[in-house]
Protein backbone atom coordinates (compact mmCIF):
# COMPACT_ATOMS: atom_id res chain seq x y z
CA UNK A 1 0.00 0.00 0.00
CA UNK A 2 1.03 3.73 -0.70
CA UNK A 3 2.53 6.16 1.87
CA UNK A 4 -1.36 8.19 1.18
CA UNK A 5 -3.42 4.96 2.07
CA UNK A 6 -1.55 3.98 4.69
CA UNK A 7 -1.90 8.12 6.23
CA UNK A 8 -5.94 7.56 5.72
CA UNK A 9 -5.84 4.48 7.89
CA UNK A 10 -4.20 5.54 10.14
CA UNK A 11 -6.14 9.18 10.57
CA UNK A 12 -9.37 6.66 10.66
CA UNK A 13 -8.01 5.25 13.22
CA UNK A 14 -7.10 7.77 15.39
CA UNK A 15 -10.56 9.28 14.56
CA UNK A 16 -12.58 6.21 15.82
CA UNK A 17 -10.33 6.06 19.03
CA UNK A 18 -11.03 9.65 19.46
CA UNK A 19 -14.77 8.88 19.39
CA UNK A 20 -14.53 5.66 21.54
CA UNK A 21 -12.48 7.59 24.55
CA UNK A 22 -13.37 10.83 24.58
CA UNK A 23 -16.49 12.04 26.06
CA UNK A 24 -20.23 12.46 25.33
CA UNK A 25 -21.06 15.97 25.70
CA UNK A 26 -24.20 16.53 28.23
CA UNK A 27 -24.71 19.85 28.49
CA UNK A 28 -27.31 21.39 31.18
CA UNK A 29 -27.11 24.81 31.29
CA UNK A 30 -27.90 27.08 34.52
CA UNK A 31 -30.95 28.10 34.90
CA UNK A 32 -32.37 31.74 35.86
CA UNK A 33 -31.98 31.66 39.59
CA UNK A 34 -34.18 34.46 41.88
CA UNK A 35 -31.91 36.03 43.77
CA UNK A 36 -30.88 34.57 47.03
CA UNK A 37 -32.21 35.76 50.37
CA UNK A 38 -28.70 35.24 51.92
CA UNK A 39 -24.88 35.42 51.42
CA UNK A 40 -24.50 32.26 49.26
CA UNK A 41 -22.05 29.38 50.86
CA UNK A 42 -19.78 27.53 48.96
CA UNK A 43 -18.12 24.56 50.28
CA UNK A 44 -15.07 23.14 48.95
CA UNK A 45 -13.54 20.23 49.77
CA UNK A 46 -10.64 18.91 48.75
CA UNK A 47 -9.42 15.50 49.27
CA UNK A 48 -7.57 13.97 51.72
CA UNK A 49 -6.47 18.16 52.62
CA UNK A 50 -4.49 17.36 56.43
CA UNK A 51 -3.34 20.21 58.88
CA UNK A 52 0.42 19.83 58.97
CA UNK A 53 0.97 19.67 55.03
CA UNK A 54 -1.56 22.38 54.43
CA UNK A 55 0.67 24.63 56.81
CA UNK A 56 3.92 23.67 55.48
CA UNK A 57 2.32 24.80 51.50
CA UNK A 58 1.28 28.46 53.32
CA UNK A 59 4.77 28.93 54.64
CA UNK A 60 7.10 27.91 52.01
CA UNK A 61 4.22 31.12 49.89
CA UNK A 62 3.04 27.90 47.84
CA UNK A 63 -0.66 28.98 48.68
CA UNK A 64 -1.50 32.53 48.74
CA UNK A 65 -5.39 31.24 48.29
CA UNK A 66 -5.55 29.35 51.19
CA UNK A 67 -3.44 31.85 52.90
CA UNK A 68 -5.77 34.52 51.95
CA UNK A 69 -9.27 32.80 53.15
CA UNK A 70 -7.13 31.77 56.59
CA UNK A 71 -6.09 35.00 57.38
CA UNK A 72 -9.78 36.65 56.49
CA UNK A 73 -11.46 33.70 57.88
CA UNK A 74 -11.51 31.25 61.18
CA UNK A 75 -8.89 28.38 60.65
CA UNK A 76 -10.33 24.77 62.83
CA UNK A 77 -7.08 22.12 62.47
CA UNK A 78 -9.04 19.55 63.65
CA UNK A 79 -13.00 18.63 62.45
CA UNK A 80 -13.70 15.41 62.81
CA UNK A 81 -14.60 12.84 59.68
CA UNK A 82 -16.64 10.14 60.13
CA UNK A 83 -15.97 6.25 60.03
CA UNK A 84 -14.74 4.64 58.49
CA UNK A 85 -12.74 7.87 56.87
CA UNK A 86 -13.71 7.01 53.20
CA UNK A 87 -15.20 9.49 50.94
CA UNK A 88 -18.42 8.10 49.72
CA UNK A 89 -19.12 7.66 53.28
CA UNK A 90 -17.90 10.96 54.30
CA UNK A 91 -19.81 12.67 51.77
CA UNK A 92 -23.04 11.03 52.63
CA UNK A 93 -22.93 11.65 56.46
CA UNK A 94 -21.91 15.44 55.56
CA UNK A 95 -25.26 16.02 53.31
CA UNK A 96 -27.60 14.06 55.42
CA UNK A 97 -26.02 14.73 59.10
CA UNK A 98 -26.42 11.02 60.16
CA UNK A 99 -24.38 8.08 60.59
CA UNK A 100 -23.90 5.44 57.84
CA UNK A 101 -26.43 2.79 60.22
CA UNK A 102 -29.28 6.22 59.63
CA UNK A 103 -27.97 6.92 56.20
CA UNK A 104 -27.02 3.40 54.80
CA UNK A 105 -23.36 4.05 53.15
CA UNK A 106 -21.03 2.45 55.17
CA UNK A 107 -18.10 2.34 53.07
CA UNK A 108 -16.52 1.70 49.70
CA UNK A 109 -17.35 -1.71 50.53
CA UNK A 110 -19.59 -3.03 52.36
CA UNK A 111 -23.20 -5.88 52.25
CA UNK A 112 -26.12 -4.33 51.26
CA UNK A 113 -28.14 -5.32 54.57
CA UNK A 114 -31.28 -5.53 52.66
CA UNK A 115 -29.74 -7.27 48.96
CA UNK A 116 -27.62 -9.53 51.07
CA UNK A 117 -25.02 -8.83 48.21
CA UNK A 118 -21.29 -7.18 48.43
CA UNK A 119 -21.19 -3.60 47.26
CA UNK A 120 -18.17 -2.46 46.01
CA UNK A 121 -18.24 1.05 45.00
CA UNK A 122 -14.28 0.89 43.15
CA UNK A 123 -11.75 0.70 45.54
CA UNK A 124 -9.20 0.23 43.09
CA UNK A 125 -8.23 -1.05 39.60
CA UNK A 126 -7.66 -4.98 40.09
CA UNK A 127 -10.51 -5.15 42.71
CA UNK A 128 -12.49 -3.79 40.08
CA UNK A 129 -11.99 -6.25 37.46
CA UNK A 130 -11.80 -9.63 39.56
CA UNK A 131 -15.34 -8.52 41.45
CA UNK A 132 -16.88 -7.21 37.91
CA UNK A 133 -16.40 -3.89 36.56
CA UNK A 134 -19.94 -3.61 35.21
CA UNK A 135 -21.65 -4.10 38.55
CA UNK A 136 -19.33 -1.72 39.96
CA UNK A 137 -20.35 1.08 37.59
CA UNK A 138 -23.99 0.14 37.43
CA UNK A 139 -23.86 0.81 41.32
CA UNK A 140 -21.54 3.68 41.58
CA UNK A 141 -23.55 5.59 38.54
CA UNK A 142 -27.15 4.74 38.88
CA UNK A 143 -28.05 3.02 42.24
CA UNK A 144 -25.80 4.98 44.86
CA UNK A 145 -27.74 8.20 45.21
CA UNK A 146 -30.98 6.68 43.94
CA UNK A 147 -31.24 3.55 45.58
CA UNK A 148 -28.68 2.90 48.61
CA UNK A 149 -28.96 6.47 50.25
CA UNK A 150 -31.96 5.89 52.29
CA UNK A 151 -35.34 7.65 51.60
CA UNK A 152 -35.37 7.64 55.33
CA UNK A 153 -32.67 10.49 55.17
CA UNK A 154 -32.60 14.12 53.68
CA UNK A 155 -29.91 15.63 52.00
CA UNK A 156 -29.14 19.39 52.30
CA UNK A 157 -30.20 19.72 48.64
CA UNK A 158 -33.62 18.69 49.36
CA UNK A 159 -33.76 19.88 52.88
CA UNK A 160 -33.39 23.38 51.25
CA UNK A 161 -36.40 26.08 49.37
CA UNK A 162 -34.01 27.35 47.61
CA UNK A 163 -31.52 26.61 44.41
CA UNK A 164 -28.53 24.34 45.20
CA UNK A 165 -25.30 23.01 43.17
CA UNK A 166 -23.67 19.74 43.51
CA UNK A 167 -20.62 19.78 41.30
CA UNK A 168 -18.28 16.80 40.92
CA UNK A 169 -19.48 15.53 44.37
CA UNK A 170 -20.15 12.11 44.28
CA UNK A 171 -23.19 11.47 46.61
CA UNK A 172 -25.61 14.45 45.70
CA UNK A 173 -28.95 13.42 45.52
CA UNK A 174 -31.52 16.57 44.92
CA UNK A 175 -34.97 16.89 44.08
CA UNK A 176 -34.58 17.69 40.24
CA UNK A 177 -34.32 15.33 37.50
CA UNK A 178 -31.28 14.88 35.68
CA UNK A 179 -29.81 12.82 32.28
CA UNK A 180 -26.67 11.02 32.77
CA UNK A 181 -25.27 10.62 29.61
CA UNK A 182 -22.36 7.48 29.67
CA UNK A 183 -18.95 7.90 28.65
CA UNK A 184 -19.27 5.85 24.73
CA UNK A 185 -16.57 3.10 25.90
CA UNK A 186 -19.13 2.29 28.90
CA UNK A 187 -22.12 2.00 26.59
CA UNK A 188 -20.14 0.11 23.60
CA UNK A 189 -19.45 -2.46 26.02
CA UNK A 190 -22.76 -3.10 27.69
CA UNK A 191 -21.43 -1.15 30.91
CA UNK A 192 -23.88 1.42 31.37
CA UNK A 193 -27.14 2.22 29.17
CA UNK A 194 -26.52 5.64 27.33
CA UNK A 195 -28.66 7.53 29.34
CA UNK A 196 -29.46 7.24 33.12
CA UNK A 197 -31.91 9.19 34.75
CA UNK A 198 -31.12 10.33 38.59
CA UNK A 199 -32.23 13.01 40.96
CA UNK A 200 -29.83 15.82 42.15
CA UNK A 201 -29.71 19.34 42.75
CA UNK A 202 -31.19 22.27 40.59
CA UNK A 203 -28.05 23.11 38.97
CA UNK A 204 -25.60 19.68 38.90
CA UNK A 205 -22.45 18.72 37.26
CA UNK A 206 -20.63 15.45 37.27
CA UNK A 207 -17.82 15.09 35.15
CA UNK A 208 -18.28 15.01 31.47
CA UNK A 209 -21.56 12.68 32.47
CA UNK A 210 -23.42 16.09 33.21
CA UNK A 211 -22.41 19.38 32.98
CA UNK A 212 -23.11 22.96 32.98
CA UNK A 213 -21.04 24.99 30.61
CA UNK A 214 -19.25 24.29 27.14
CA UNK A 215 -16.59 26.12 28.57
CA UNK A 216 -15.38 23.14 31.22
CA UNK A 217 -14.91 21.14 28.26
CA UNK A 218 -11.29 20.82 27.69
CA UNK A 219 -10.53 19.72 31.08
CA UNK A 220 -12.90 16.98 30.56
CA UNK A 221 -11.77 15.33 27.63
CA UNK A 222 -9.48 12.30 28.24
CA UNK A 223 -8.54 13.01 32.53
CA UNK A 224 -10.72 10.95 34.43
CA UNK A 225 -13.94 12.14 32.42
CA UNK A 226 -13.74 15.65 33.95
CA UNK A 227 -13.62 14.49 37.66
CA UNK A 228 -10.59 16.12 38.46
CA UNK A 229 -9.90 19.73 40.01
CA UNK A 230 -9.59 21.71 37.23
CA UNK A 231 -12.76 20.49 35.75
CA UNK A 232 -14.71 21.33 38.95
CA UNK A 233 -12.84 24.74 39.31
CA UNK A 234 -13.99 26.14 35.80
CA UNK A 235 -17.57 24.79 36.24
CA UNK A 236 -18.12 26.78 39.34
CA UNK A 237 -15.98 29.90 38.06
CA UNK A 238 -18.35 29.61 35.32
CA UNK A 239 -20.98 29.76 37.01
CA UNK A 240 -20.01 33.06 39.58
CA UNK A 241 -18.94 34.43 36.42
CA UNK A 242 -22.55 34.68 34.80
CA UNK A 243 -24.17 35.48 38.38
CA UNK A 244 -25.85 32.49 39.07
CA UNK A 245 -24.35 31.09 42.00
CA UNK A 246 -27.03 29.26 44.06
CA UNK A 247 -27.81 29.41 47.56
CA UNK A 248 -25.34 26.42 48.73
CA UNK A 249 -22.98 24.78 46.59
CA UNK A 250 -20.53 21.93 47.41
CA UNK A 251 -17.56 21.44 44.99
CA UNK A 252 -15.01 18.83 44.92
CA UNK A 253 -11.10 18.32 43.77
CA UNK A 254 -10.07 15.32 43.92
CA UNK A 255 -6.49 15.56 43.06
CA UNK A 256 -4.61 16.07 46.11
CA UNK A 257 -5.91 12.05 47.05
CA UNK A 258 -3.99 10.17 44.67
CA UNK A 259 -0.44 12.22 45.62
CA UNK A 260 -0.66 11.16 48.97
CA UNK A 261 -1.57 7.83 48.14
CA UNK A 262 1.62 7.38 45.95
CA UNK A 263 4.21 9.21 47.68
CA UNK A 264 3.01 10.27 51.38
CA UNK A 265 1.14 13.07 53.33
CA UNK A 266 4.10 15.15 52.90
CA UNK A 267 3.45 15.64 49.37
CA UNK A 268 1.84 19.24 49.03
CA UNK A 269 1.66 19.02 44.95
CA UNK A 270 -1.62 18.52 45.36
CA UNK A 271 -2.37 21.37 47.61
CA UNK A 272 -0.49 23.90 45.36
CA UNK A 273 -2.44 22.43 42.19
CA UNK A 274 -6.09 22.92 44.66
CA UNK A 275 -4.58 26.42 45.22
CA UNK A 276 -3.82 27.23 41.68
CA UNK A 277 -7.81 26.57 41.21
CA UNK A 278 -8.81 28.20 44.23
CA UNK A 279 -7.12 31.04 42.79
CA UNK A 280 -9.06 31.07 39.91
CA UNK A 281 -12.54 30.74 41.71
CA UNK A 282 -11.62 33.85 43.65
CA UNK A 283 -10.33 35.57 40.45
CA UNK A 284 -14.19 34.85 38.99
CA UNK A 285 -15.37 37.96 41.57
CA UNK A 286 -14.34 41.40 41.32
CA UNK A 287 -11.53 40.86 43.80
CA UNK A 288 -10.67 38.18 46.65
CA UNK A 289 -12.09 40.68 49.23
CA UNK A 290 -15.68 40.82 46.64
CA UNK A 291 -15.04 37.37 46.69
CA UNK A 292 -15.48 36.70 50.59
CA UNK A 293 -18.00 40.12 51.51
CA UNK A 294 -20.20 38.39 48.17
CA UNK A 295 -19.81 34.36 49.64
CA UNK A 296 -19.30 32.28 52.65
CA UNK A 297 -16.31 29.95 51.87
CA UNK A 298 -16.05 27.27 53.38
CA UNK A 299 -12.88 24.77 52.25
CA UNK A 300 -11.94 21.87 54.12
CA UNK A 301 -10.75 18.56 53.76
CA UNK A 302 -12.38 15.14 53.68
CA UNK A 303 -10.15 13.14 55.68
CA UNK A 304 -6.71 12.53 56.67
CA UNK A 305 -4.21 9.56 55.57
CA UNK A 306 -1.38 7.69 57.75
CA UNK A 307 1.97 7.08 55.57
CA UNK A 308 2.52 3.52 55.47
CA UNK A 309 5.65 1.69 56.52
CA UNK A 310 8.71 2.00 53.93
CA UNK A 311 9.07 -2.39 54.16
CA UNK A 312 6.05 -3.40 52.44
CA UNK A 313 6.42 -6.79 53.40
CA UNK A 314 5.40 -5.77 56.78
CA UNK A 315 2.67 -2.82 55.90
CA UNK A 316 0.00 -5.04 54.63
CA UNK A 317 -2.08 -6.86 56.53
CA UNK A 318 -3.33 -9.89 54.84
CA UNK A 319 -6.63 -10.95 56.64
CA UNK A 320 -6.99 -14.15 54.95
CA UNK A 321 -3.71 -15.31 56.91
CA UNK A 322 -5.42 -14.14 60.03
CA UNK A 323 -8.09 -15.54 59.54
CA UNK A 324 -7.18 -19.00 58.10
CA UNK A 325 -9.05 -21.89 58.08
CA UNK A 326 -12.44 -20.30 57.60
CA UNK A 327 -13.74 -20.43 54.09
CA UNK A 328 -13.62 -17.01 52.73
CA UNK A 329 -16.37 -15.35 49.97
CA UNK A 330 -14.84 -14.77 46.39
CA UNK A 331 -15.28 -10.94 45.66
CA UNK A 332 -16.46 -12.09 42.29
CA UNK A 333 -19.50 -14.27 44.01
CA UNK A 334 -21.09 -11.06 45.55
CA UNK A 335 -23.79 -13.12 47.37
CA UNK A 336 -22.33 -15.73 50.42
CA UNK A 337 -23.04 -19.18 49.63
CA UNK A 338 -23.58 -21.92 52.19
CA UNK A 339 -20.16 -23.07 52.14
CA UNK A 340 -19.01 -19.38 53.05
CA UNK A 341 -18.15 -18.50 56.20
CA UNK A 342 -16.65 -14.96 56.43
CA UNK A 343 -16.94 -12.15 54.13
CA UNK A 344 -14.17 -9.50 53.71
CA UNK A 345 -15.08 -6.09 52.53
CA UNK A 346 -12.13 -3.67 52.80
CA UNK A 347 -11.94 0.17 53.42
CA UNK A 348 -8.20 0.46 53.50
CA UNK A 349 -7.34 0.42 57.46
CA UNK A 350 -10.60 -0.64 58.13
CA UNK A 351 -12.31 -3.89 57.27
CA UNK A 352 -16.14 -5.73 57.80
CA UNK A 353 -15.73 -9.14 58.71
CA UNK A 354 -19.29 -10.55 57.95
CA UNK A 355 -20.12 -14.10 59.85
CA UNK A 356 -21.89 -16.59 58.94
CA UNK A 357 -24.32 -18.15 61.16
CA UNK A 358 -22.61 -21.61 61.52
CA UNK A 359 -19.25 -19.74 62.88
CA UNK A 360 -18.95 -18.29 66.15
CA UNK A 361 -17.77 -15.07 66.57
CA UNK A 362 -15.90 -15.07 70.00
CA UNK A 363 -13.39 -17.58 67.08
CA UNK A 364 -13.65 -14.95 64.92
CA UNK A 365 -12.72 -12.30 67.50
CA UNK A 366 -9.52 -14.70 68.70
CA UNK A 367 -8.35 -15.23 65.66
CA UNK A 368 -8.19 -11.18 64.88
CA UNK A 369 -6.74 -10.65 68.34
CA UNK A 370 -3.96 -13.04 67.35
CA UNK A 371 -2.50 -9.81 65.36
CA UNK A 372 -0.95 -7.44 66.79
CA UNK A 373 -1.51 -4.91 64.57
CA UNK A 374 -5.01 -4.47 64.72
CA UNK A 375 -5.92 -1.90 67.30
CA UNK A 376 -9.78 -2.35 67.44
CA UNK A 377 -11.84 -5.18 67.13
CA UNK A 378 -15.00 -4.35 67.48
CA UNK A 379 -19.21 -6.10 67.20
CA UNK A 380 -22.41 -5.72 68.55
CA UNK A 381 -24.59 -8.08 70.81
CA UNK A 382 -28.16 -6.50 70.77
CA UNK A 383 -27.66 -3.38 72.17
CA UNK A 384 -24.10 -3.22 73.22
CA UNK A 385 -21.16 -2.65 71.57
CA UNK A 386 -18.18 -4.70 72.77
CA UNK A 387 -14.55 -3.41 71.62
CA UNK A 388 -11.09 -5.73 72.45
CA UNK A 389 -7.56 -5.04 71.00
CA UNK A 390 -5.00 -7.18 69.27
CA UNK A 391 -2.54 -4.44 71.57
CA UNK A 392 -4.15 -4.04 74.56
CA UNK A 393 -5.62 -6.69 76.96
CA UNK A 394 -9.27 -6.45 78.37
CA UNK A 395 -12.62 -5.88 76.87
CA UNK A 396 -14.66 -2.82 76.68
CA UNK A 397 -18.69 -2.86 76.69
CA UNK A 398 -20.40 0.40 75.60
CA UNK A 399 -23.88 1.85 74.87
CA UNK A 400 -25.76 5.12 73.87
CA UNK A 401 -27.17 6.57 77.18
CA UNK A 402 -25.85 6.58 80.76
CA UNK A 403 -24.20 8.77 83.58
CA UNK A 404 -20.85 9.63 81.00
CA UNK A 405 -21.11 12.51 78.70
CA UNK A 406 -18.97 13.36 76.49
CA UNK A 407 -17.84 17.06 74.82
CA UNK A 408 -20.43 16.43 71.67
CA UNK A 409 -23.06 16.12 74.75
CA UNK A 410 -23.75 12.86 73.98
CA UNK A 411 -24.19 10.28 76.86
CA UNK A 412 -23.10 6.67 77.26
CA UNK A 413 -22.94 3.82 79.36
CA UNK A 414 -19.10 2.04 79.74
CA UNK A 415 -18.06 -0.67 81.46
CA UNK A 416 -14.41 -2.83 81.18
CA UNK A 417 -11.18 -0.96 79.89
CA UNK A 418 -11.07 2.23 78.72
CA UNK A 419 -7.84 1.87 77.49
CA UNK A 420 -8.79 -0.43 74.82
CA UNK A 421 -10.25 2.98 72.61
CA UNK A 422 -7.95 5.23 74.82
CA UNK A 423 -10.97 6.85 76.96
CA UNK A 424 -10.04 9.05 80.10
CA UNK A 425 -13.33 9.35 82.36
CA UNK A 426 -13.01 12.44 84.64
CA UNK A 427 -14.25 12.87 88.32
CA UNK A 428 -17.35 14.45 86.69
CA UNK A 429 -18.16 11.66 84.29
CA UNK A 430 -16.70 13.56 81.62
CA UNK A 431 -15.81 11.42 78.99
CA UNK A 432 -12.28 12.39 77.03
CA UNK A 433 -11.44 10.82 73.82
CA UNK A 434 -7.11 10.10 72.93
CA UNK A 435 -6.39 8.48 69.91
CA UNK A 436 -9.95 8.01 68.34
CA UNK A 437 -11.82 11.39 68.34
CA UNK A 438 -15.32 11.11 68.82
CA UNK A 439 -15.12 6.80 68.87
CA UNK A 440 -18.47 5.98 70.71
CA UNK A 441 -20.47 7.62 67.74
CA UNK A 442 -18.48 7.30 65.01
CA UNK A 443 -18.27 3.20 65.73
CA UNK A 444 -21.73 2.67 67.14
CA UNK A 445 -22.45 4.41 63.91
CA UNK A 446 -21.96 1.61 61.61
CA UNK A 447 -22.84 -0.89 64.29
CA UNK A 448 -25.75 -3.12 62.79
CA UNK A 449 -27.42 -6.04 65.51
CA UNK A 450 -29.34 -7.25 62.51
CA UNK A 451 -26.26 -8.65 60.67
CA UNK A 452 -23.22 -10.94 62.10
CA UNK A 453 -20.41 -8.25 61.59
CA UNK A 454 -17.31 -7.70 63.21
CA UNK A 455 -15.06 -4.30 62.71
CA UNK A 456 -10.80 -3.94 62.54
CA UNK A 457 -9.19 -1.43 62.22
CA UNK A 458 -5.35 -0.92 62.27
CA UNK A 459 -2.67 0.55 63.70
CA UNK A 460 -0.76 3.57 62.18
CA UNK A 461 1.78 2.31 59.10
CA UNK A 462 -0.06 -0.19 57.99
CA UNK A 463 -2.92 -1.23 55.49
CA UNK A 464 -5.50 -4.14 55.29
CA UNK A 465 -5.70 -6.27 51.91
CA UNK A 466 -7.28 -9.34 51.11
CA UNK A 467 -7.95 -11.26 47.58
CA UNK A 468 -7.48 -8.31 45.20
CA UNK A 469 -7.36 -5.23 47.47
CA UNK A 470 -5.58 -1.77 46.72
CA UNK A 471 -1.71 -2.02 48.16
CA UNK A 472 -1.21 1.72 48.51
CA UNK A 473 2.41 2.97 48.38
CA UNK A 474 2.62 6.16 50.51
CA UNK A 475 0.14 6.47 52.54
CA UNK A 476 -3.77 5.03 53.43
CA UNK A 477 -7.15 6.08 55.50
CA UNK A 478 -9.94 4.43 56.74
CA UNK A 479 -9.59 3.79 60.31
CA UNK A 480 -10.56 5.46 63.48
CA UNK A 481 -7.50 6.72 64.35
CA UNK A 482 -6.96 10.43 64.84
CA UNK A 483 -4.41 10.97 61.95
CA UNK A 484 -7.10 8.87 59.38
CA UNK A 485 -9.64 11.42 61.21
CA UNK A 486 -8.62 15.00 61.61
CA UNK A 487 -8.90 17.81 58.64
CA UNK A 488 -8.62 21.16 58.65
CA UNK A 489 -11.62 23.70 57.77
CA UNK A 490 -11.24 27.62 56.52
CA UNK A 491 -14.95 29.36 56.64
CA UNK A 492 -14.37 32.78 55.20
CA UNK A 493 -17.27 35.24 54.83
CA UNK A 494 -19.08 34.43 58.49
CA UNK A 495 -18.41 34.47 62.02
CA UNK A 496 -20.74 31.81 62.55
CA UNK A 497 -18.92 27.99 63.28
CA UNK A 498 -20.33 24.86 63.55
CA UNK A 499 -22.07 23.95 67.38
CA UNK A 500 -19.22 20.57 67.58
CA UNK A 501 -16.17 20.69 64.82
CA UNK A 502 -17.28 17.62 63.27
CA UNK A 503 -17.96 17.14 59.67
CA UNK A 504 -21.54 15.33 61.05
CA UNK A 505 -22.70 18.70 62.37
CA UNK A 506 -22.05 20.67 58.84
CA UNK A 507 -25.25 20.06 57.62
CA UNK A 508 -27.73 22.01 60.36
CA UNK A 509 -25.20 24.76 60.77
CA UNK A 510 -24.92 25.09 56.52
CA UNK A 511 -29.02 24.90 56.61
CA UNK A 512 -28.44 28.18 59.59
CA UNK A 513 -26.53 29.54 57.57
CA UNK A 514 -28.57 29.45 54.55
CA UNK A 515 -31.48 30.16 56.01
CA UNK A 516 -34.99 29.10 54.75
CA UNK A 517 -35.33 24.98 54.82
CA UNK A 518 -38.05 22.58 54.11
CA UNK A 519 -37.38 21.19 56.88
CA UNK A 520 -38.30 23.93 59.32
CA UNK A 521 -41.41 24.52 57.15
CA UNK A 522 -42.28 20.63 57.99
CA UNK A 523 -41.95 21.04 61.71
CA UNK A 524 -43.60 24.68 61.66
CA UNK A 525 -46.37 22.67 59.49
CA UNK A 526 -46.17 20.08 62.53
Amino acid sequence: MGITLWLLIFVVVVIVLWLLVSPNRNIEPVPSLPPSSRKPVILIIVDSLMDQPLKEAIAMGKAPAFQFLKKHGKYIPQVVSPFPTMSVCIDSTLLTGTTPNQHHIFGLCYMHPTEKRMVNLGTGLRETIVFGSKQIVTDSLTRLNQDFLSKDVTTIHEALDQPTASINAVVYRGPFEHTLRSPRLAVLFNLLPRKIATMAPQIFSYGSLVQTSTHSQKASAFFRYGMNDRFAQMELSSIIANKQLPAFSIVYLPDNDGDIHLKGTSEIKGIIQADQELQTILHSFPSWEDAIQQATFIVMGDSGQTNLLPDKKQSYIDLRQILKPFSIMPIRQKKPSEKDQLILCLNERSAYIYVSENVSIEDVIGKCKSESKLDIIAWKEQDIIIVESGQTPGRLKFKEGGSFQDQYQQSWHLEGDLAILDLTVTENQQVEYGLYPDVLLRLSGVMDAAQRMVVVTCSPGYEMIAEASPRHIGAAHGSLHHIDSYVPMIVTGTDSQPTHPRIIDLKNWILQLVGSSNEEQQKKDE
